[in-house]
């Protein structure tokens, strides 16, 4: 009987603690305990309940100045899910928070190109520019979106200031080789290729090598090149569309035909493959 009066003055007393203690302290507990397990979700890439987590913290101290963190993370996982319309939103309300933020700024322009708003990227890009004396990625993004407009003296600014910054860029070498093609200049954009294949083994980056070398006659160079993006990327359509431009220029009609359907069935725009169709042998 005493154990059990015991007992039961313990539990009166945390509960007596319990509603004593300060209102906005168990608030505060709550949200960080939501924001807190946001992370564990996330690694487990279980997107539908670190949106709930995130919009739970978000519902509870709507006035938290760290909101601009959670609304950027929902704004990743609103990403994941697919929800492009209320990343941009979540964004766009973190960045209404703390308008300077480069790391949202970051992923707001990321997620415009995944968008095509490219002109709003743009804007994101210049903006970062301004605000970070050394970031390199916004050099690089502004500068390939330049050359999308023909604004060829504005990427080769952007691309030197991040060379500036980062002499072994492999981003920025990677944007002149795309100048230099741009320009028909295929020699020095082979050449950067080749100094970017030395050290990253991207797929992109044999495609584009291959472009230069079948506009330089160098056929058999291209092969090369087309073999080894191939084997990075065995049903990339525009790896068939690079075959067929190749095969093609040497008059093997029916080769890049069948090369174009092949594309085709992997994906391809029909705009881009019917022209090789046209031409096969009858």
């Amino acid at each position: 009987m005493a154990q059990m009066q015991e007992s039961m003055r313990l539990f009166y007393i945390v509960l007596i603690v319990f509603f004593l203690m300060p209102a906005n302290l168990l608030y505060a507990q709550t949200y960080e305990n939501y924001a807190d397990s946001v992370d564990r979700y996330t690694e487990e890439r279980n997107w539908g309940r670190a949106e709930e987590m995130l919009r739970k913290a978000l519902e509870k101290e709507p006035a938290n100045p760290n909101n601009y963190l959670l609304l950027s993370n929902l704004g990743t996982v609103h990403r994941n899910m697919g929800k492009l319309g209320e990343a941009l939103k979540d964004y766009d309300n973190a960045l209404s928070i703390t308008p300077n933020a480069v790391a949202i700024l970051h992923n707001r322009a990321a997620l415009l190109l995944e968008m095509d708003s490219t002109e709003r990227a743009y804007s994101d890009y210049a903006r970062i520019k301004a605000l970070d004396k050394n970031d390199v990625d916004s050099r690089y993004y502004h500068g390939m979106i330049a050359l999308g407009y023909g604004l060829f003296d504005i990427a080769e600014n952007d691309f030197d200031e991040a060379l500036s910054i980062d002499k072994n860029s492999l981003d920025a070498k990677r944007g002149y080789a795309v100048l230099y093609k741009v320009k028909n200049d295929y020699e020095n954009a082979a050449r950067l290729y080749t100094e970017i294949i030395e050290k990253e083994n991207r797929q992109s980056n044999y495609m584009g090598r291959a472009e230069c070398y079948i506009e330089l006659g160098k056929f058999s160079e291209a092969e090369l090149d087309i073999q080894q993006a191939q084997k990075l990327n065995p049903s990339d359509p525009y790896v068939y569309l690079l075959k067929a431009k190749s095969a093609e220029l040497q008059y093997r009609y029916d080769d890049a035909a069948e090369y174009a359907s092949t594309a085709l069935e992997l994906g391809a725009e029909p705009e881009l493959a019917e022209p090789f169709l046209r031409k096969k042998t009858k």
